[in-house]
């Protein structure tokens, strides 16, 4: 029941069944026990998934410490818990720590099944995505490249995975700006996607969400919106109206709406996506949250300031309390309503009043430095704002 509540964006229910779950496999079967292990690994992928890093850490050392000691160093399952806390630092930025724990893991995967098992493969892909958000680019393709050879004798040209790895490869082109280098590979991953899973498959919509995000990139808003057209044709025939996956395209359609000014159109588009989301996930889903923030930010553009912060405050409550006051995605949002309130501050200010000018911009540099810090640039520019404003009142 854990992992449904989980799936379901239910934190806390999941923390819940999850904590019962464990203390009747430790009565029944003793704190060592590797279903012991494997609940402290499912705790901590909840805590994970609410941005709770340092807690979901502590439950994989838990786990990490249970097969240590019922398995020993060198067992592949201790791999799969190096690459699990390696996943964890990568989300903090923690990149070289990250690096360290899936060194470890590909070490004890190459002794104990050899170079060209797939598993290697997944692990040098986890350590390019790890170069890859530092900028090390020509190493992550490397690695990369080590997957896909790996993959294509191991598994053959046409699985899913070498098609994956292809994606990845895009990926870090579509960093370097290689936009079209980036497409040559996604083409490549969907001609496979094609031949094996089907021109219908939810994969293959995915591909061509990831070509329309290109496109995007380069302006080409039209064919985009073509390749965004596909996928959700795809997503809406394999999957149904109302799957998450048809509400995330629907996003990504009015992102490109939002790109051409054709704000309404966008909004359209949002309102699609949270009918959706709120109907499959429930009301306190993250990606609820996200959806009313990108509704705020399409206010915003429109000047309807207040509106704005409407939906931003619905983002931040959603998101408070499914991912935790200090989530990067609420921390973003706070960002969003110290930007709309720096906007409403220059109107007022336009308008001549200053003084109410000059306490949205106070209340701007107040979430800045929470959010940035009090030295950040963006606090101190909307302190300066407020003091010029407080002077010209006075």
């Amino acid at each position: 029941m854990g992992r449904v509540y989980n799936n379901q964006g239910k934190y806390e229910m999941a923390l819940e069944q999850q904590g019962k779950c464990l203390a009747t496999r430790i009565k029944a079967l003793g704190e060592d026990h590797l279903d012991v292990a494997t609940t402290y690994n499912e705790i901590a992928f909840v805590y994970d998934k609410q941005g709770k890093y340092e807690m979901a850490l502590g439950q994989y050392e838990k786990s990490l410490a249970i097969k240590l000691k019922a398995l020993g160093e060198g067992h592949p399952d201790m791999a799969y818990t190096y690459n699990n806390i390696g996943a964890v630092y990568f989300k903090q930025g923690k990149y070289e720590m990250a690096l360290g724990q899936y060194e470890q893991s590909l070490a004890i995967e190459i002794k104990a099944r050899g170079e060209t098992h797939p598993s290697v493969a997944h692990t040098y892909n986890n350590i390019a995505l790890v170069y890859d958000k530092q900028g090390r680019y020509e190493k992550a393709l490397g690695l990369y490249e080590k997957c896909l050879a790996i993959a294509i004798k191991a598994l053959g040209e046409g699985h899913p995975f070498v098609a994956a790895t292809y994606n990845n490869i895009a990926g870090v082109y579509r960093q370097q700006g290689k936009n079209d280098l980036a497409l040559g590979q996604y083409e490549k991953c969907l001609t496979i996607q094609i031949k094996v899973l089907g021109e219908g498959h939810p994969d293959v919509a995915t591909t061509y969400n990831n070509i329309g995000f290109v496109y995007k990139k380069q302006g080409k808003n039209e064919m985009a919106l073509g390749q965004y057209a596909k996928c959700l044709a795809i997503g809406i025939k394999a999957l149904g109206e109302g799957h998450p996956d048809v509400a995330t395209t629907y996003n990504n359609i009015a992102a490109v709406y939002r790109k051409q000014g054709k704000n309404e159109m966008a909004l359209g588009q949002y309102e699609k996506s949270l009918a959706i989301e709120i109907k499959a996930r429930g009301e306190g889903h993250p990606s609820v949250a996200t959806t009313y923030n990108n509704i705020g930010a399409v206010y915003n553009k429109q000047g309807k300031h207040e509106m704005a912060l409407g939906q931003y405050a619905k983002s931040l409550a959603i998101g408070i309390k499914a991912l935790g006051e200090g989530h990067p995605d609420v921390a973003t949002t706070y960002n969003n309503v110290a930007v709309t309130k720096c906007n409403m501050a220059g109107v007022l200010e336009n308008q001549g009043e200053l003084a109410r000018a000059g306490g949205l911009f106070r209340e701007s540099a107040a979430i800045f430095s929470k959010v940035h810090g009090a030295t950040h640039a963006e606090t101190l520019d909307a302190l300066k704002d407020a003091h010029r404003c407080e002077q010209g009142a006075a």
